[in-house]
């Protein structure tokens, strides 16, 4: 699509008419002044800077024409314009023109090429009435006084809010600090203290058995003999042993599992003891999702509820972070210092100058990441369960010894995306506050991303090493996705999603590209002028050398939340996007508001109403859950009180913003009314409609 004329563009321009002993790289840096820009323009006939070429291409010649009658009326002042206020300033705000406004005046400091490009330097509108007459359109007229001008922005693209930005430890719903089933003995808060009240729990767990002593148990080293135990076969219905899938002698299935007691009390006191610690709100899990249903050692659990850390379903601690795309950085900005960094590799800059003070631009290692300031905090707290996990359950020295996030840099992680089930290997090499998770490119695409947005974990190799396990693994389908079932320990840019491929490598772009785009060029065709990764595959380039077009100050630089994350309710969400979008001239408020509802607010509201007609009920004491309701009232497990799982209150929250929308912003009738027939049965669910209620009527009535 045609390219907008922009500063880039305008260098590339100069380069080629400038004398040798000039450089244009000084208006790079800071664009030339207006009466420079004039200058250059009429000196070597090279289109005005992009700075004062202002959006001519987005007004009517009549509107020219108001605007030139306007500005001639008023006159110069040290050296700015000045201009009764009126009505046509608009015509200055969409063209882009700064001004200021004080009292009863307009005053234009930035007016030298507006006045060029019009043909009224002198304040006199006679030439541009003459050329007027002669043009069919308002760049026409621009460009008919001498100097060239080009649209500022022949091409417009729309654009919506992505995903917000996120930085978060990775937490089952409920959280788990061990996979050790408790069944319904931990109560609703699946605590292992509460279930350790009583000497025995009845749970599902894995059956296995001790070659040389022959004793039960779900343990992998016999407690009795300290063997290690193996994996039986059990018939589902008579309970005999076997080692094939049926039983030979009813021809039941058979499993590796079995409902038994187990000493809850005595584990949980021996768990204590090997950890040296205790904590508070060691939360487990109802029951295991694996084919085997193996549980975890008590002392991880233990452990990681000490240190804050929490389970995924395979046994891994991990966190969550928004993929964004990173080539370079300055040392500054990674707060690492200098030395460190020599360390790790980073002794030159992207320049191939050694590196020596904390400004210098670095070219990011390919498997190299940098994570979030939160994202530090809880890996340094999964480096200190390791450590102690090392040291009390295995009887090993402590690895990472991390005392601050500093000694996180050089640590090695896993990068794994949810839908997947490969991880590639990853160093940590720096910090940001910004909510997000910095990578090469390649790194994104090796876990088969592409920057839209999409969110994926990182977790400690040694963590994945120590505590994953297959057995862990729900048996269910999709129980092996998000789970790292193979590494990549090395990045092979040829074996990653071509995506990656199309990432350009220049530091600029020629002057053909953007000359091109004017003719609609399909991007195929520029091959030969603009370089990228797929012309380096299987070279010794493919991994550095890939340069950028733009700078800028501080990587972590804006907003370190967006206003999405901050706002609490859907109203002032919803009141602040249309807000914005009264405030956008490019935007349509009413339809805004229109999509908000149409798009949000009525499947939300459809759904959660279907939800409710479907709900399930839940017993309050032990968390049990029923499709119907027990014809007793009451939980068949522990005779608790049942409750509805989905309320009044979630069906109808988006109602009341919707009709406030509604009424607001003047929708039309049929969405009015798409509302009111929803809101009739919302209300026909919730309320009796004035009828009274029918006296229930027992059985033993009909006998008298």
């Amino acid at each position: 699509m045609p390219a907008g004329y922009c500063e880039e563009w305008w260098a590339r321009e100069v380069e080629n008419v400038l004398p040798e002993e000039e450089s244009v790289s000084r208006f790079i840096l800071k664009p030339p002044t207006q009466g420079e820009a004039v200058e250059l323009s009429e000196r070597f006939n090279i289109p005005l800077h992009p700075r004062y070429t202002y959006f001519y291409h987005n007004t009517t010649r009549e509107e020219l024409k108001t605007l030139v009658e306007w500005l001639c009326e008023g006159g110069l002042e040290d050296d700015f314009l000045v201009v009764k206020k009126g009505e046509e300033r608009r015509i200055l705000e969409t063209l882009g023109v700064p001004f200021e406004i004080k009292g009863n005046r307009v005053i234009l400091r930035e007016y030298k090429p507006l006045l060029r490009v019009l043909g009224i330097q002198d304040l006199d509108p006679s030439n541009f009435r003459e050329i007027y007459e002669k043009t069919s359109n308002s760049m026409e007229i621009v460009n008919s006084f001498g100097i060239t001008v080009k649209e500022k922005a022949p091409t417009y693209i729309g654009a919506r809010m992505g995903r917000p930005e996120k930085a978060k430890e990775r937490k089952m719903s409920p959280p788990v600090n061990a996979l050790f089933p408790l069944g319904q003995h931990g109560g609703r808060t699946r605590d292992v203290k509460k279930a350790a009240e009583t000497t025995s729990i009845e749970v599902e767990v894995a059956r296995r058995e001790c070659p040389k002593c022959g004793e039960i148990t779900f343990k992998t080293l016999c407690p009795g003999c300290n063997e290690e135990t193996e994996l039986t076969r059990i018939c589902v219905s008579c309970g005999r042993k076997s080692d094939k899938e049926v039983c030979a002698g009813c021809g039941a299935l058979t499993r590796f599992f079995e409902t038994r007691d187990v000493e809850i009390r005595e584990i949980f006191r021996q768990a204590t003891k090997r950890a040296g610690t205790t904590s508070n709100n060691i939360k487990g899990v109802i029951g295991m999702t694996s084919a085997y249903k193996i549980p975890e050692p008590l002392e991880k659990g233990i452990l990681r509820a000490k240190h804050g850390v929490f389970t995924f379903k395979d046994g891994t601690a991990r966190f969550d972070a928004t993929d964004v795309p990173l080539t370079h950085f300055r040392p500054k900005e990674i707060k690492v210092p200098i030395e460190k960094l020599k360390e790790l590799g980073y002794d030159r800059d992207k320049d191939g100058n050694i590196l020596e003070h904390e400004d210098q631009i670095l070219e990011l290692k390919v498997q190299d990441i940098v994570i979030s300031d939160d994202g530090a905090k809880y890996l340094l707290n999964c480096t200190k369960f390791i450590d102690e996990l090392l040291e009390k359950l295995y009887g090993l020295e402590s690895f990472y010894n991390a005392e601050c996030r500093g000694d996180l840099v050089g640590q090695l992680v896993l990068g794994l995306a949810p839908h997947t089930s490969a991880a590639i290997l990853g160093r940590i090499i720096g910090f940001s506050k910004t909510h997000v998770g910095y990578a090469h490119p390649f790194f994104h695409a090796a876990k088969r991303r592409n920057c839209d947005g999409d969110e994926d974990a990182i977790f400690l190799l040694l963590d994945a090493l120590l505590n994953f396990s297959f057995a862990y693994l729900p048996s269910s389908r999709g129980g092996k996705m998000d789970a790292p079932m193979v590494l990549t320990t090395r990045l092979d840019p040829k074996e990653i999603d071509d995506e990656a491929h199309n990432l350009d490598v220049l530091d600029q772009y020629p002057l053909e590209f953007y000359e091109k785009t004017l003719t609609y060029a399909r991007p195929q065709d520029l091959g030969d002028m603009m370089e990228t990764v797929k012309n380096r595959l299987g070279r010794p380039e493919q991994y550095f050398g890939i340069n950028f077009t733009h700078d800028t100050t501080d990587i972590s630089a804006g907003p370190s939340i967006s206003a999405y994350k901050s706002l609490t309710t859907m109203k002032d969400k919803v009141s602040h996007q249309l807000e914005l979008a009264r405030k956008i001239r490019a935007v349509d408020n009413k339809d805004v508001a229109k999509k908000v509802i149409e798009g949000h607010f009525l499947p939300d509201l459809a759904g959660n109403l279907r939800a409710f007609s479907k709900q399930k009920t839940r017993c309050v004491s032990c968390n049990t859950k029923y499709r119907r309701v027990p014809l007793g009232g009451k939980c068949r497990r522990c005779n608790g009180k049942l409750v509805l799982t989905v309320s009044r209150g979630s069906v109808e929250k988006y109602l009341g913003v919707t009709k406030e929308m509604l009424e607001n912003y003047g929708l039309d009738d049929y969405l009015k009314q798409r509302v009111e027939i929803l809101e009739m049965g919302i209300s026909s669910v919730f309320d009796n409609d004035g009828v009274t209620p029918v006296r229930q009527i027992a059985l033993s009535d009909f006998f008298n």
